[in-house]
């Protein structure tokens, strides 16, 4: 854990930096922030999140130095199958639904993510999966009929 807090402080540190370099100069323009200058706001809450990333980052540092631990060590591949299959999963469905109408693709969708959390009652899946679509489907039809969509 203390590897992953080391290399997310330097993550959040990048994105301060580049908020308060390029980003919060060029395009924090306006808007309501209680009669403070308009980039003030966002420029303080950049500061705050360097400051925390970087504090994050060097005790982080400090207990991977302690433990003897190394600063980059390369995941199993169990865990890196791990943290990528949601990936996968989405972008399967997103070309599905680049391929197909959304109201067929995404009740497949839900049943999937139960069956993954672990529901096998086959009621309880064709329920929670067709329902939300049904109902969507309803609603954007009518929405059409009166000529609101």
């Amino acid at each position: 854990m203390t590897r992953k807090n080391f290399w997310s402080g330097l993550g959040v540190s990048a994105v301060a930096l580049l908020l308060l370099t390029w980003v919060i100069p060029t395009y924090g323009g306006g808007g309501f922030s209680f009669g403070l200058p308009p980039q003030l706001l966002a420029t303080l809450g950049a500061w705050l999140m360097l400051a925390c990333a970087l504090a994050l980052t060097l005790v982080s540092a400090i207990a991977l130095r302690r433990d003897g631990e190394p600063f980059v060590a390369l995941p199993s591949l169990d865990h890196l199958w791990h943290q990528t299959w949601p990936f996968l999963y989405v972008l399967a469905f997103i070309v599905l639904i680049d391929r197909f109408p959304l109201t067929w693709v995404a009740p497949a969708l839900i049943a999937g993510l139960l069956l993954i959390l672990g529901e096998r009652r086959w009621h309880v899946v064709a329920l929670t999966a067709a329902l939300p679509t049904a109902g969507l489907y309803g609603l954007t039809a009518h929405l059409m009929r009166i000529g609101v969509v």
